[in-house]
């Protein structure tokens, strides 16, 4: 395949995909925060809530930037303003989204732990402090893309020995890092579930079905954090790794030919649309994987229909709610 054609094909890819993730993405997510906004505030609808207003900047800003031909041929303090804030911002609410969801996982690892004291521990208050503090945290631990990133040549990139310490640095924090910690809480969720519904399901047998709307949370909210993880795992990994190639392949082979440069930036491409659909994601990962949240759905359509009609709208019913299967462990 020549050259060319890879390159119209990641121009046509660009301009289609990323203009239909981000419409399909905000769409998702302004519904994700009407259902999670009408449930009763607890830790993890916070960390989710907070998660979807960044993913929604980011997957504006990220398509924004991918769409506009930047000039950097100019010299202008305009040109080296934008060149600084495309590798800045989108690097900071790309780790500030990720670190919501690692939160988020953290969160439900804990509700569904049999330890009292680690269940205690999640809290609104507490989620409210660390959606705040990882929101000022970002931005400054990772002001030194703004600070490095520079215009040589008409290209704006980074140069020197720090592309070497800003590729290692994203492929960790963004490629490794978090679909590592969210595997892990994953598995360490699925064991605490299989360990609570082992301690309920005797009961169950003397009987006493008081139990059973627990148990059907519980494979709910099993379904969830596991189909959130492996779509996070499997479209976050080839990121970290076509960074690390290039890295290598720019310092160690001498004379790239420009269709292995292509190919390789081709890939890159790829993985690059990988990360940024994770931010789209959600949404349609919660309507396919839960019963509870396409109910919700199902009678937020309704209501605006009947509301539509000038009909009284159905109300809501709290003892299966997405948040409450989310958040409570009776």
């Amino acid at each position: 395949m020549s050259t060319a054609i890879l390159s119209t094909i990641q121009s046509q890819l660009n301009f289609y995909t990323y203009t239909i993730v981000m419409a399909a993405g905000n769409i998702g997510n302004i519904f994700v925060l009407i259902l999670f906004t009408r449930q009763r505030q607890n830790a993890c609808s916070i960390y989710l809530i907070s998660s979807t207003i960044v993913n929604s900047i980011y997957l504006t800003f990220t398509s924004f930037i991918q769409l506009s031909p930047f000039d950097y041929t100019d010299g202008t303090t305009r040109a080296f303003i934008l060149c600084k804030l495309r590798s800045y911002l989108a690097g900071v609410l790309g780790l500030t989204t990720k670190t919501l969801i690692v939160l988020a996982c953290i969160d439900r690892f804990m509700i569904t732990n049999r330890r009292a004291n680690l269940r205690a521990f999640s809290t609104p208050k507490r989620a409210k402090y660390f959606v705040c503090f990882f929101c000022i945290f970002w931005p400054i631990f990772g002001c030194h893309a703004a600070v490095m990133t520079t215009i040589i040549n008409r290209q704006c990139g980074q140069f020197g020995i720090y592309s070497i310490i800003y590729t290692i640095y994203v492929a960790i924090f963004v490629g490794f890092i978090p679909p590592i910690t969210s595997g892990t809480l994953g598995y360490l969720t699925y064991k605490s579930l299989r360990q609570r519904r082992n301690r309920i399901e005797p009961v169950a047998h003397h009987g006493n079905n008081a139990n059973a709307p627990i148990r059907r949370r519980d494979r709910e909210l099993l379904i969830m954090v596991m189909s959130e993880v492996f779509v996070y795992i499997i479209t976050s990994l080839p990121y970290p790794f076509i960074l690390l190639e290039m890295m290598i392949s720019r310092n160690v082979v001498l004379n790239k030919s420009i269709q292995y440069t292509q190919i390789e930036l081709f890939i890159f491409g790829i993985a690059l649309l990988l990360v940024y659909m994770n931010a789209a994601a959600p949404f349609y990962i919660y309507i396919i994987s839960s019963k509870g949240f396409r109910r919700e759905f199902k009678q937020l359509i309704m209501n605006f229909y009947r509301k539509q009609r000038g009909q009284p709208t159905l109300q809501r019913t709290t003892q299966h709610t997405l948040t409450q299967n989310g958040t409570h462990v009776q």
